[in-house]
């Protein structure tokens, strides 16, 4: 086994690895799936990662932490942190519909649909990744590849060579590419390609929220250590249903979070010192409130918002083996980052009069 470089940041490959990988992956699309036979040892890995997995899956909430944690314990992974940022938001989405700006603009049916569409992607994506960080972190403890237990999570075939050239390599952004694009395969093929799923996102409101500009993801940071209160910087989610639209915001915000240093430390440490509770109080407490304030934007905490949900089934089909190669997953993507505080509050005060008169009406 080769000497571990986590070091290595650069996003491709050498030409023979990469050549190497693609033989790796052809192979893997053009074979059968085959039964993972395994030791006494890598039984019991199986079962104490299956364990952990349940328990952390419960919500958004011990999702996010759990990817936080694991990027604590493991920060060459590039993709857990990001994760967990994409998390909060996802948190953040699920609040809105219960909040005084968003909730008013809905019905409560369509409040839940959304909620259950964004429950599900968020809880199936972390089902799909959280086994493979968990896989890794055991394989360097034990100093040997563990990624042919991978099937055992259903974890799409693409990820086992990709993990294998990772492992011997450490090419973080590349690895970081190619978890954009299995995990963003993964719910197209499973969730977003439902008749469910089409239902949701069909709804008129639901194309509204990209021109409100409610579909944005954001990072906060702060420029100077006695700035108080953070700007934010991030991509607005545009094309929701393309698959190729969805690896390109992945790619994009993992610039904005890694392409500067003093950015990227200033959102680590709003991560470390922040619990997240979903409410957008968490990051801008000077315009929101966790519960009704007749000075503030209310937006509510999770647990305020919706109950708990089971956790849904794996995926039930491999991605990679429909879709075939991801064109392009190994390519980096560049984004500015940009300040975009002052356009996020004045898309918010344009929502206000809207949600007023959508309450009367409602009520």
């Amino acid at each position: 086994m080769a000497k571990k470089k986590w070091g290595r940041s650069g996003y491709s490959l050498p030409a023979e690895e990469m050549d190497a990988l693609y033989a790796s992956l052809f192979k893997q699309l053009s074979k059968d799936p085959e039964p993972v036979v395994t030791d006494g040892e890598e039984r019991t890995i199986i079962e104490e990662i299956s364990r952990h997995i349940k328990h952390a899956n419960r919500s958004n909430l011990t999702r996010t932490a759990s990817y936080l944690l694991f990027h604590s314990r493991n920060p060459e992974i590039h993709w857990a942190l990001l994760a967990h940022l994409v998390s909060r938001n996802g948190g953040y989405s699920m609040t809105d519909l219960k909040s005084s700006y968003i909730g008013p603009l809905l019905g409560k049916q369509e409040q839940a649909d959304l909620f259950h569409l964004l429950e599900w992607i968020n809880a199936s994506i972390f089902a799909d990744a959280y086994p493979q960080l968990l896989l890794y972190e055991e394989s360097k403890k034990r100093g040997r590849n563990l990624f042919h237990l991978l099937p055992r999570f259903r974890v799409s075939c693409f990820m086992e060579p990709v993990w294998s050239a990772f492992f011997e390599n450490g090419s973080r952004s590349f690895l970081t590419g190619a978890l954009i694009a299995n995990e963003q395969s993964m719910i197209e093929k499973n969730i977003l390609s439902t008749s469910q799923a089409s239902h949701v996102m069909n709804n008129l409101k639901f194309t509204l929220q990209e021109k409100w500009g409610l579909t944005r993801i954001l990072f906060p940071y702060k420029t100077r250590q006695k700035q108080k209160r953070y700007s934010v910087a991030g991509l607005t989610v545009m094309q929701f249903q393309s698959l190729h639209e969805r690896i390109l915001t992945g790619k994009k915000l993992y610039c904005i979070l890694y392409s500067h240093q003093t950015i990227h430390d200033s959102i680590l440490a709003f991560c470390k010192s922040s619990v997240h509770t979903a409410s957008r109080s968490d990051y801008w407490p000077h315009l929101f409130s966790p519960v009704e304030s007749p000075v503030k934007l209310n937006s509510p905490s999770l647990e305020d918002s919706w109950p708990l949900v089971p956790a849904p089934p794996p995926a039930k089909s491999d991605w990679f083996k429909s879709f075939g190669m991801p064109k392009g997953f190994e390519k980096p993507e560049t984004a500015k980052v940009q300040d975009l505080s002052n356009k996020v509050m004045a898309d918010l005060f344009k929502l206000a009069p809207i949600s007023a008169i959508s309450k009367k009406l409602l009520h």
